[in-house]
C-alpha cells in the first residue's frame, strides 16, 4: 500500500470521522449549559429587581398608611381645637356685649335703678354666665393660643420643620406684651393683604422700597424702641388681640358691671360711661366681631391647608426613582412622619 494511500493508516473510514462528531457533541453540549447559565443568572438578576421592587412599594405602602393616619389625626386635632377655642371665646364676647347694651337701654328709658326693670332682671341672669365665662377665658387665654399655634398654625405650615429649629419657639408674644407695647383696639386690625393697595390700585411702599405688607403690625415701644411684630396669618395672634381688647373692655365697663351684680352704681363710672366710653365700646363691640370672624376665617383656611399639605402627590410619585427627582423640584414632597431628632 502506497504512502500517503488513506488506507494505510489501517483504520477504517468510519473511525476516522469520530473525532468530528465528538467535537460537535462537546460545543452543543458546551452551548446547552452556556444557555443554561445564561438564563440561570437572568432568573436571579430579575429576582434581585423583583425582590427590590417589592420592598419599594411596601415601604411606601407602609409610609403611605403613616401620612394618612397623621392627617387624620392633624385634621381631628385642628378642628377641635377650632371649635374649642371659638366657643370659649365667643360666648363671653357676646354676652359683654349684651350687658353694655342693656345698660344704654336701661339709661336711655332711665329705669336702670328700678330692679323690677327688665332690662335690669335680665341683665342680673346674664352677668352670673358672664363672669363665669370671664373667669374661664382669663384662666385659659395662654392655653388656648398655644393650642392653637400646636394644633392649626404649625401643622398648616408645610414648610415648618421642628428638627430645623434652635429653640421651641421663636414667638414670644403674649397678652401682657401686647398691652406693654400699647396694642390699640380701635386702630390695629386684622389684614389678611399682603401688599398695600392705594385708592388707585397701586401697590405702596415704604422707606426700603419694599410693599407694606399690611399682613403684620409692628408695635414699638417708646421707651425701649423694641419692636413686637403681630403676624395676622397666625391664629395664635389673632386670639390673643381678641382677649387683650375683651379684658381692656372688661376692666373699663365698671358701671355696667356694678349695675348688673346688684351693686351700688359709682356715680363717676356712670358719667363716664354715658358721657365718653360708651361710643368707644359701640366702636370696640363691632371691631370684636371683625376680630372674631378674621379668627374663624383663618381658622378654617389653615385646616384647609393641613388637608392639602397630606393630599395624594398622584401616581408618578411613587414611582422609583421619579419621586426622588421631583422632589427636587418640590412636585412630590414628601411629608414628614417623625422628626430625625426621635
Amino acid at each position: 500500500m502506497a504512502a500517503g494511500d488513506p488506507g494505510a493508516s489501517g483504520l477504517p473510514d468510519n473511525a476516522k470521522a469520530q473525532p468530528g462528531i465528538w467535537q460537535s457533541a462537546k460545543r452543543a453540549v458546551k452551548g446547552f449549559w452556556s444557555e443554561i447559565d445564561t438564563y440561570l443568572k437572568g432568573v436571579g438578576l430579575l429576582g434581585i429587581i423583583g425582590t427590590l421592587l417589592v420592598a419599594y412599594f411596601q415601604n411606601l405602602s407602609a409610609y403611605e398608611n403613616k401620612v394618612a393616619a397623621q392627617a387624620k389625626d392633624d385634621l381631628t386635632a385642628a378642628t377641635q381645637t377650632f371649635a374649642e377655642v371659638s366657643n370659649a371665646i365667643s360666648v363671653p364676647l357676646a354676652l359683654q356685649s349684651e350687658l353694655i347694651a342693656a345698660y344704654r337701654r336701661a339709661i336711655a328709658e332711665s329705669k336702670d335703678s328700678d330692679a323690677n326693670a327688665y332690662e335690669t332682671s335680665n341683665a342680673r341672669t346674664v352677668y352670673k354666665a358672664y363672669s363665669t365665662a370671664y373667669d374661664n377665658l382669663s384662666e385659659n387665654y395662654n392655653l388656648l393660643a398655644r393650642k392653637l399655634e400646636l394644633y392649626v398654625d404649625w401643622p398648616s405650615d408645610r414648610y415648618r420643620d421642628p428638627a430645623a429649629n434652635s429653640a421651641p419657639t421663636a414667638d414670644r408674644i403674649d397678652m401682657s406684651l401686647l398691652n406693654a407695647f400699647g396694642f390699640d383696639c380701635e386702630n390695629h386690625m386684622p389684614s389678611f393683604e399682603k401688599e398695600r393697595k392705594d385708592k388707585n390700585g397701586q401697590v405702596v411702599k415704604g422707606k426700603d422700597d419694599k410693599p407694606i405688607d399690611d399682613s403684620k403690625t409692628v408695635l414699638t415701644d417708646k421707651n425701649t424702641g423694641k419692636t413686637l411684630t403681630i403676624d395676622w396669618y397666625s391664629t395664635k395672634h389673632n386670639v390673643l388681640a381678641i382677649e387683650t381688647c375683651f379684658d381692656i373692655t372688661h376692666r373699663s365697663m365698671t358701671a355696667v358691671r356694678q349695675w348688673a351684680s346688684s351693686s351700688p352704681v359709682d356715680d363717676k363710672a356712670k358719667a363716664d360711661f354715658v358721657e365718653k366710653t360708651f361710643a368707644v365700646f359701640a366702636t370696640r363691640a363691632s371691631n370684636q366681631v371683625l376680630r372674631l370672624n378674621a379668627f374663624m376665617s383663618l381658622a378654617m383656611f389653615n385646616i384647609d391647608k393641613i388637608r392639602v399639605k397630606y393630599r395624594p402627590n398622584g401616581f408618578v410619585c411613587g414611582l422609583p426613582g421619579i419621586s426622588e427627582i421631583l422632589s427636587l423640584f418640590d412636585s412630590c414632597s414628601a411629608v414628614r412622619t417623625k422628626s430625625p431628632l426621635t
